[in-house]
């Protein structure tokens, strides 16, 4: 395809694809409501010219350093933390992009949200998660953010997850994993080791995470989908 379409059109010579067929963007499952997507580049790699159209979740698995030139305008630098989140929609600016490399890899997971606009249920009257550990990052009607902290082997974090719900990953782990299911036959307690930009999809419900075994201090990103 060129950046010519019925949204926007705009002329160009500049060849793309959708993000979905971007080669470095790597679908890992998708559901009815949620697509999510491993991104990696090596070091000194440039992407296609790849175009996104809905609301994405995107969670820096390491230190974020590469330049982003959208379609029209001039190169800039997208410089994040690792552990740092940024939410963009994109059924509003239907953005066309090519992202560059340089020194470092790039490695971010995104949670790519598929729900339409007139389907997104109200969560105004829904209260935020407030305990020790949970912090909120994200507050807009297509879903909650929160960073999970575990600071110690043995501390735990207990909520009710209005929606269902996908956890990221930030460090090495091993935890306990309890969830609600819809089959009662299914044990709902789970230990798991997980790593680095793994992921857990989460139903809504009673939730409970439990730290086993850690090095360090154990960081998770929570999306709450509506």
């Amino acid at each position: 395809m060129t950046a010519t379409d019925q949204a926007n059109p705009v002329t160009s010579d500049v060849d793309y694809v959708l993000v979905d067929f971007e080669p470095l963007h790597k679908q890992r499952w998708r559901s009815e409501t949620v697509r999510l997507v491993c991104v990696q580049f090596p070091p000194h790699t440039q992407s296609l010219w790849h175009k996104h159209l809905n609301y994405g979740i995107y969670v820096v698995m390491a230190p974020l350093n590469v330049t982003e030139q959208p379609h029209g305008q001039q190169p800039r630098p997208l410089v994040q933390d690792k552990g740092s989140v940024f939410c963009r929609d994109h059924t509003k600016d239907k953005l066309l992009h090519v992202i560059t490399s340089h020194e470092t890899p790039l490695f971010i997971v995104e949670v790519e949200l598929l729900k339409k606009k007139e389907d997104v249920v109200r969560h105004d009257q829904v209260a935020l998660h407030s305990s020790k550990g949970v912090e909120l990052l994200n507050d807009e009607p297509e879903c909650r953010v929160y960073r999970l902290t575990l600071n110690d082997v043995g501390d735990e974090i207990s909520l009710v997850l209005p929606t269902n719900a996908v956890l990221v990953v930030l460090d090495d782990c091993e935890v306990e994993i309890t969830n609600v299911s819809e089959d009662l036959e299914v044990d709902t307690k789970r230990n798991a080791s997980l790593k680095v930009a793994d992921d857990v999809q989460l139903t809504a419900g009673k939730f409970n995470l439990r730290l086993l075994s850690s090095t360090k201090k154990t960081q998770f990103i929570l999306a709450e989908v509506y």
